[in-house]
This record gives C-alpha cells, sequence and structure tokens, in this order.
C-alpha cells in the first residue's frame, strides 16, 4: 500500500515537471561572438587576438563590416583595431571594429 502510494506521488510530481518544461516557449539565443584585436588581414581572413589565442576569421562578400559605426570592408581593418566578430565559428556573418585609441604626449 505504501508502495502505491509513493509511485503514484512521485508520478504526479514527474508529470507536473514534464507539463511544465512541455509548456515553455524557447527564446532564440544571440549568436557566440568573438571578441579581440586584428593582428593581420589576409585576404578574405582576418587573424584576431583573443584573450586566450589567435583565431583565423573567414569573410565573404555577404560580411558586413563596420570601421566606427561607418560602413567599411575588410581590407580597411588594420592591426590593433579592437574587433567583435558574428558569429564565433564560420564565417563571419559582422565584423564590427573600431580603431585604437591614440593618446596624446604629456606635456612636461
Amino acid at each position: 500500500m505504501r508502495s502505491a502510494a509513493l509511485l503514484l506521488f512521485v508520478g504526479a510530481i514527474v508529470g507536473v515537471m514534464v507539463a511544465q518544461v512541455v509548456g515553455q516557449e524557447t527564446k532564440p539565443t544571440a549568436p557566440a561572438t568573438l571578441h579581440g584585436k586584428v593582428v593581420k588581414v589576409d585576404g578574405a581572413n582576418v587573424v584576431v587576438k583573443t584573450y586566450l589565442k589567435e583565431v583565423t576569421v573567414a569573410t565573404d562578400d555577404k560580411t558586413v563590416v563596420t570601421l566606427d559605426g561607418k560602413e567599411a570592408k575588410v581590407a580597411d581593418l588594420k592591426a590593433g583595431m579592437y574587433v567583435v566578430v558574428t558569429p564565433a565559428e564560420g564565417i563571419a556573418t559582422e565584423i564590427k571594429a573600431t580603431s585604437p585609441k591614440v593618446e596624446m604626449p604629456k606635456k612636461k
């Protein structure tokens, strides 16, 4: 008798949990991005130095490149520029680049 009651209780809990999971809507996740600095541009490939390693990013004619918020081309990217590449793997669909900040020398 106790076993039957326990099985019924566990079954009810599992049923509620499954109903909650099934009823939830899945939200699309944003594609992962790659952050780093440009090491070099080699044709359609951009070599980016991340915190851990260097990554070669492939681009194509559909890759949208912006530099300091303005439309640009892969060839406009230069070493030292900070970039955010979407997605983190595969052919880049978007590269947002920022020019490195130039510091003025201090007056003595």
